[in-house]
């Protein structure tokens, strides 16, 4: 059984995948948590931060059907909408000046019935009646869908976007790059390869975005492993992620818990594996967040202790995980205490990292 000393070594020497997953698969997470607990403090210091934004789901309708999903209905369902944009853009006006909110996380579903004009409108909409207010929007899997549907490249879609007043892109959609695993949980989305080369295209035009791995399904160490240094190597190459998410995937109300493929969510034990591992491979590239949203506001607390150092946002209005049967909304009061309770310092950033107030 390796120690945190010869886990730190190999990480400051660079782990490899073979390296990355023997540790994945054989080391003791408490071990692991250690390494990726002194990594963290050395390249980031005891600082946790956070965003205070809100969440609006501009439509549900997707033509994906993802197995994974409990949030989307197909196009023609009695429960299916779009929102109008001003309404999305009322709703944004409306929740930061009684929030205080600084971010306007704006996602939906794969909507074959909407065309470029409504995303000019919805951007512009929401710039005009709440400025200060910064768009963090469609996934990259929305962005490359839409572009097939408009015929267009994935890079003429993040720019038109960009210039309607995108300011960065949510990191949903990865999954699991694996295409073995891809087709089980998400064979109706954007292959593995091309969110990456989405997320190439919109670091070259400038726009920033967060990365995502969804674990806790079908997948295994060596997919995990294997995502990871993807996120890694793209950011050496642009530097454009300003976040990785781990996301625990909650089978509740989804297919793959009707078809028995997944009978109940990961345990504990691996969500720190899989927080402690993206901190060993990424070593100071990146934040770790620890998504609270997903696993619970009280393991998000032991995951800063074990390679996490952010808590991504307040996440008012969430309904995608909420439709799985996880827990939303915390005020930023809330999200201080789980870092105070790791023994760390809080900090409100904005969408770009740059800390607003420490808390």
């Amino acid at each position: 059984m390796v120690s945190t000393q010869e886990v730190l070594e190999m990480a400051s020497r660079g782990l490899d995948r073979s390296d990355a997953l023997y540790l994945m698969r054989e080391a003791d997470i408490f071990t692991l948590a250690h390494a990726a607990e002194v990594l963290t403090r050395k390249f980031f210091g005891d600082v946790v931060t956070f965003v205070n934004n809100v969440v609006v789901n501009y439509t549900n309708i997707c033509v994906a059907r993802c197995p994974i999903c409990a949030f989307s209905r197909p196009p023609g369902h009695r429960e299916g909408y779009v929102k109008r944009p001003e309404v999305v853009a009322a709703a944004a006006e409306r929740l930061a000046r009684e929030l205080g909110a600084t971010e306007l996380h704006l996602n939906g579903g794969l909507n074959p019935e909407l065309a470029p004009e409504y995303f000019d409108e919805l951007f512009r909409s929401v710039k005009t009646r709440a400025p200060r207010v910064a768009i963090k929007g469609p996934t990259l899997a929305e962005a490359v869908f839409y572009a097939k549907a408009w015929r267009v490249s994935v890079r003429e879609v993040l720019s038109r976007w960009r210039d309607a007043g995108l300011d960065a892109i949510s990191g949903g959609g990865a999954e699991i790059f694996a295409p073995e695993v891809r087709k089980v949980i998400a064979p109706g989305k954007a292959t593995g390869e091309e969110w990456l080369d989405a997320a190439r295209a919109a670091h070259e035009l400038g726009i920033p975005t967060n990365a995502t791995m969804l674990y806790g399904h079908v997948e295994r160490g060596e997919h995990v492993v294997d995502h990871l240094f993807h996120i890694k190597e793209l950011q050496e190459r642009t530097g454009g992620f300003l976040l990785f998410i781990p996301v625990k995937f909650n089978p509740g109300n989804t297919e793959l818990y009707a078809r028995g493929l997944v009978k109940s969510p990961a345990p504990a034990t691996y969500d720190v594996r899989v927080t402690a591992i993206a901190r060993l491979i990424l070593l100071g590239g990146l934040k770790v967040g620890a998504y609270w949203l997903s696993v619970g506001k009280r393991l998000a607390s032991t995951l800063l202790l074990a390679g996490a150092n952010d808590l991504v946002g307040t996440m008012y209005n969430e309904a995608v995980l909420a439709s799985a049967g996880a827990r939303h909304g915390a005020t930023p009061e809330e999200l201080a205490a789980i870092a105070r309770e790791a023994g760390k310092l809080p900090a409100l950033r904005d969408t770009f990292h740059r800390v607003i107030a420490v808390l």
